[in-house]
């Protein structure tokens, strides 16, 4: 197993909190975009273990419904998740890429 790389996790947390602030449609759109980003990091990546169980709670809300035919886990999950819910799990990614950015 490779060693952690925070610079990593803040790198794919920014790019993730860019396809938020800047994507096209609705909040569920934008956070398929970012899952491409968030799902590259390993929780070993994030140092402080506060952010670290944030960032497994973000993964695991984004993918915890199961697919169907050749939908993903997470445009599954996305399509049953409301505006409110979607916009507090975008929330919780600027959180986890403005704290990285401190530490």
């Amino acid at each position: 197993m490779s060693q952690p790389d925070p610079l990593y996790a803040f790198e794919k947390l920014s790019e993730a909190v860019y396809e938020l602030a800047t994507g096209a449609g609705r909040v569920q759109e934008r956070l398929v975009e970012a899952a491409i980003y968030l799902i590259r990091i390993r929780p070993v990546d994030i140092p402080d273990d506060e952010l670290r169980r944030m960032l497994v709670a973000v993964k695991d809300d984004l993918a915890f419904d199961e697919s169907k035919g050749k939908e993903g886990r997470i445009a599954a999950t996305l399509q049953k998740t409301d505006d409110a819910e979607a916009s507090e799990i975008a929330r919780r990614n600027l959180i986890l890429q403005t704290a990285s950015e401190l530490n």
